[in-house]
């Protein structure tokens, strides 16, 4: 993301009208850049979310605001933060949480043991078929 904020930033600096589109974006990258770091592909999806959908638009820094900046949330996920912090976990509710997924790390255990053991079971027969020199006519060696 360095390097795309980078490009996006000198970009829209050096536009006459503080705006970029796609094929601007492109261009500049492939201008300062020693490869093609992007693809069409790329800066057409940097820049559906950027402009929230909608194509064809000449964007601003600040638009780019919510893709650049790694602290960005959404307003959804904020209050759903804000719910979670209000409503605090009991430790009742933290040692049931606890023996219910040691309870269930105890049945996927055991349903990987009765799967895998008819397997090893029948592995052991052929060995020792083998061992003992009996070599019965589906075993031909």
């Amino acid at each position: 993301m360095d390097m795309v904020e980078r490009v996006i930033r000198e970009a829209t600096a050096k536009s006459k009208d503080g705006r970029i589109d796609v094929n601007d974006f492109l261009n500049y990258a492939s201008a300062t850049t020693r490869y093609g770091l992007f693809s069409p592909m790329e800066a057409s999806i940097i820049f559906h979310f950027a402009g929230r959908g909608e194509p064809g638009q000449r964007l601003a820094l600040l638009d780019f605001a919510s893709l650049l900046d790694p602290r960005w949330r959404s307003p959804s996920e904020l209050d759903e933060e804000k719910v979670k912090a209000s409503v605090g976990i009991s430790v009742v509710d933290k040692v049931f949480r606890s023996a219910w997924y040691f309870a269930l790390g105890g049945l996927a255990g055991g349903t990987g043991a009765l799967t895998v053991y008819p397997i090893d079971l029948g592995e052991l027969f052929i060995s020792s078929i083998h061992v003992h020199g009996l070599t019965p006519l589906f075993f031909p060696s």
